[in-house]
């Protein structure tokens, strides 16, 4: 149940429930555990889920017309996907895959249509959701042509602003987000070290001067409204 979670209960959209919502919410949230390469939905399914990420990363990719994987947006905890089917009523746009073993929350599209019909707070999060995917989406589209010091500043800098400045994040992991190779990713992430930029360890990377990793990607500045900080639970 909702009321003994204390993740969700510390969500934003989910506060001024009331009691008889509150409860509702609880039962439609369920919460499971995926591994990383784990398929959560593929682009063409029928949409009959929404999703809330606990823990971990989630990965939304499209084939190009080359038929190569683009990464459109990393979910970072404490955001919904999926919704975009459950407001328009088609398929999945994307596949959705776990970049590292997550904890994910899943809830019926119908469940979901009347939690916002009830909640009017819940619905305005769930559109400005919405929004910021689509703009995620575009900056991560345009990054595809630049090069890979380039995408990963920006992938860095990005994660920083919703997961902090400590990101858990394998070299793997980075070049399956930027859409390149694991030693491009370390000869990268080498040379931001050594401009002090971050620091690099085994699965862990310190973003130390974050404006100058945004500064040096090239990429026009993006609102931090768009990345808002996870939610505390």
């Amino acid at each position: 149940m909702i009321g003994s979670d204390r993740y969700l209960t510390g969500l934003p959209f989910l506060r001024g429930l009331a009691p008889a919502d509150m409860a509702r919410a609880g039962r439609a949230f369920l919460l499971r555990r995926r591994v990383r390469g784990e398929i959560i939905f593929r682009e063409g399914d029928a949409a009959d889920s929404v999703y809330l990420l606990r823990s971990g990363l989630v990965k939304a990719v499209k084939l190009s017309l080359k038929d190569d994987p683009v990464t459109l947006e990393i979910i970072a905890p404490g955001h919904l996907f999926g919704m975009m089917p459950a407001l328009d009523g088609r398929p999945y746009p994307v596949d959705a895959v776990c970049l590292q073993d997550s904890d994910i929350y899943r809830i019926r599209t119908t469940d979901f249509a009347e939690l916002m019909r009830r909640h009017p707070p819940f619905s305005q999060a769930v559109y400005s959701e919405v929004g910021d995917h689509l703009r995620r989406s575009q900056v991560l589209r345009a990054l595809i042509k630049e090069s890979a010091e380039r995408r990963i500043g920006y992938i860095l800098w990005m994660l920083s602003q919703s997961l902090g400045p400590e990101l858990r994040l394998s070299r793997g992991e980075l070049a399956e987000i930027a859409g390149t190779t694991g030693e491009t990713a370390i000869r990268v992430l080498g040379r931001l070290r050594a401009a002090g930029l971050i620091g690099a360890r085994r699965r862990r990377v310190t973003i130390l001067r974050p404006d100058d990793l945004r500064a040096g990607t090239g990429i026009v500045r993006i609102p931090k409204t768009i990345l808002r900080a996870r939610p505390r639970a």
